[in-house]
């Protein structure tokens, strides 16, 4: 399956297709015009998975760059992983780990030092997927989804990431 779907950046009008995979497969939506800054900030880094036979596009992923300082008082660059989600029919096939791993060799070209995200603690494919890309949990956010679910932040260095 995974042979008959590429996986590129996304275009501006792609964006109800990926507005439209957001809302079925998770619970946490965003209004268009964060679509949009993310489109406008960080292009290179928001990608889509299209099915090569219907081209249906599937799956995305959305990073941002953040800068935070650290203690020490250093700032550290951050590839944010804010969003990743593939159609249901279209899971179990790797694509999301596919959209992943380019998504993150994508952002590092923005000079980030680290990856992070957020994951419901409940999500075990997500987290099983994450753990196996080097992803380790750094703390719990409790109540962090507007349901009350806690999140696992996780995070990789850029220099333990290996594509």
């Amino acid at each position: 399956m995974m042979n008959s779907v590429s996986i590129r950046r996304v275009t501006r009008d792609e964006l109800a297709a990926v507005m439209n995979i957001n809302e079925r497969t998770l619970p946490e939506n965003y209004p268009q015009f964060f679509y949009e800054s993310i489109i406008e900030r960080f292009p290179e880094s928001f990608l889509v998975a299209q099915d090569d036979r219907t081209n249906q596009i599937v799956g995305y992923v959305m990073f941002r760059v953040e800068r935070n300082l650290e203690s020490g008082l250093k700032f550290v660059k951050k590839g944010h992983l804010v969003s990743i989600a593939v159609l249901k029919e279209y899971q179990g096939k790797k694509i999301g780990e596919s959209l992943l791993i380019q998504g993150m060799t994508q952002v590092r070209n923005y000079g980030i030092d680290l990856y992070v995200l957020e994951v419901r603690i409940s999500n075990t494919p997500a987290i099983a997927m994450y753990k196996k890309l080097k992803f380790i949990i750094d703390k719990t956010i409790p109540e962090y989804y507007r349901d009350g679910e806690d999140a696992y932040y996780m995070i990789l260095k850029v220099s333990d990431f290996k594509a």
